[in-house]
């Protein structure tokens, strides 16, 4: 009798057990793994990131609008695409810009050479004047010449000879860097104990810098032909 009751109670499992699988089967029921639910959160996070994106695009853009809009009633459209255009301008290096910084000048050392010393150490080389425009920059400079050259994202520093050629212009020394910025940040990323300058100045290099409330950085003057940058055609989704 007891072993027909297990039977029994097994027969029932294995029947339910039936009836789900071909509950599955028919689509009333379906089991999702856990990867698939997190493929698919990811999936939602990300059009999420991408809505919330499209949403800053769309706010930027009506800001503009009205912007404009409150332009074109006062008759100062021109006035204000003008001022737009200016500012790329000047973001890219193409407009002379004025404003408080500091005056770098940078030359060989005069001091006598220690018995076996090499002589490059009291002479400015190429990556001397790299060094500290990037120090410069990484302190805030917003613009920079070097012996009144702009100093753009494709400017190049090379040593030619005794002297440094920039923008294929060739200078000799004493090196005028200007920068405009804070003009107590850019004095200290040069003379700042640990600062490249500092270092330079320490080997016996000329190294100065001075702080002016109007410092003037001309304009990039050649002309750039970019060879390898194509612009992005920005497709709209359906």
């Amino acid at each position: 009798m007891s072993n027909k009751y297990y039977i029994f109670m097994m027969a029932c499992i294995v029947g339910l057990l039936m009836a789900f699988t071909l509950k599955n089967a028919s689509g009333e029921y379906r089991i999702v793994p856990f990867k698939v639910i997190n493929d698919y959160k990811k999936v939602i996070e990300k059009e999420h990131a991408e809505i919330k994106s499209i949403r800053n695009l769309l706010d930027e853009t009506t800001e503009k609008i009205e912007y404009f809009k409150g332009e074109q009633a006062e008759g100062d459209v021109g006035d204000a695409l003008k001022k737009e255009l200016d500012g790329y301008r000047a973001s890219a290096g193409l407009m002379a810009l004025e404003g408080p910084g500091v005056l770098v000048i940078l030359s060989d050392g005069d001091r006598e050479l220690i018995d076996g010393e090499d002589p490059n150490n009291l002479l400015v080389h190429d990556i001397d004047v790299l060094n500290i425009v990037n120090g410069l920059k990484i302190a805030g400079a917003e613009a920079i010449s070097l012996n009144g050259q702009r100093v753009v994202s494709i400017s190049e520093i090379n040593c030619a000879g005794p002297t440094i050629k920039i923008n294929d212009r060739v200078y000799s020394q004493p090196y005028i860097i200007k920068a405009i910025g804070n003009p107590d940040y850019l004095r200290a990323a040069i003379k700042a104990p640990g600062t490249y300058g500092n270092l330079l100045k320490q080997v016996g290099l000329f190294v100065e810098a001075n702080t002016s409330v109007s410092i003037t950085v001309p304009a990039y003057e050649e002309q750039i032909d970019y060879k390898y940058l194509k612009v992005i055609e920005r497709s709209e989704k359906p």
